[in-house]
């Protein structure tokens, strides 16, 4: 009888031992920015959401002002894909799929969040809004330089007899074709007295179709870099037939 009493004893404690814990969801994700790749997803799904910063960047902090350049993929629990693409999107930092407000830059976020069965995983990738790369001289009668808040501007004068395209800054990004949309920055000059025509930089980048540019921008982009800042001269023939000009181009991303 006492042997008997000790295996219910036993039998009712290891009854009453608490539930194991669930084992914490375990994401990792790879791949250069703007082009995340889901290595790994373990564990169980969280009963909170909760957003990490995988990268930090290290360009401009976005405010809740500013247009953000990003991309955005959405996974589930098992890692299957459930929304998104590479290519890039440019919105109000505040209408981003997370809030990427005060974050700079450069950062990849990751966002867990729990569903009626399992876990979403969003990964977003904020994209730089200016040119990053390596610095390099251009030599000429125009010259480029920075303003006070890090804009481009032009120096110097002078009249375009052909068509020229040097890397201010060299990307490391992807090479861009004639037939691309990438998203730019710009500031437009008249060559014979530095007049400012038109700029981006007041009013966000812009999604730029190579194909349906005029001729000296579209020659005089193509096979550059993703990140590259350009100095593009261009004589009237080749522009819009009035002035030689002169475009300060960064290239952002690929459409």
């Amino acid at each position: 009888m006492r042997r008997a009493l000790l295996a219910l004893a036993l039998l009712l404690g290891a009854c009453s031992q608490p539930p194991a814990e669930p084992e914490p969801l375990i994401v990792e994700v790879a791949g250069p920015l703007g082009a995340p790749t889901l290595m790994d997803v373990d564990g169980d799904p969280p009963t909170e959401g909760k957003i990490r910063v995988e990268i930090e960047g290290t360009g401009e902090e976005l405010t809740a002002d500013a247009m953000a350049l990003y991309t955005a993929m959405s996974y589930d629990d098992r890692g299957r894909t459930l929304a998104g693409s590479e290519a890039p999107v440019l919105t109000a930092a505040t209408e981003a799929p997370l809030d990427v407000t005060g974050h700079t830059e450069g950062s990849r976020l990751v966002s867990i969040n729990p569903q009626t069965t399992g876990a979403e995983i969003l990964v977003v990738d904020i994209l730089h809004t200016r040119a990053r790369g390596e610095q390099r001289e251009v030599s000429g009668p125009f010259t480029v330089g920075v303003d006070g808040s890090g804009v481009p501007t032009l120096d110097g004068t002078g009249e375009i007899s052909r068509l020229s395209s040097q890397a201010v800054i060299r990307g490391d990004g992807p090479q861009v074709s004639t037939g691309d949309d990438i998203y730019v920055h710009y500031s437009l000059y008249t060559a014979r007295d530095g007049e400012l025509l038109d700029s981006t930089w007041q009013s966000g980048p812009i999604l730029l179709s190579l194909s349906g540019a005029f001729e000296g921008l579209r020659t005089g982009a193509a096979e550059s870099t993703v990140g590259s800042r350009l100095l593009i001269q261009v004589p009237a023939g080749q522009a819009q037939g009035t002035d030689d000009v002169v475009i300060i181009l960064d290239i952002l991303a690929r459409g």
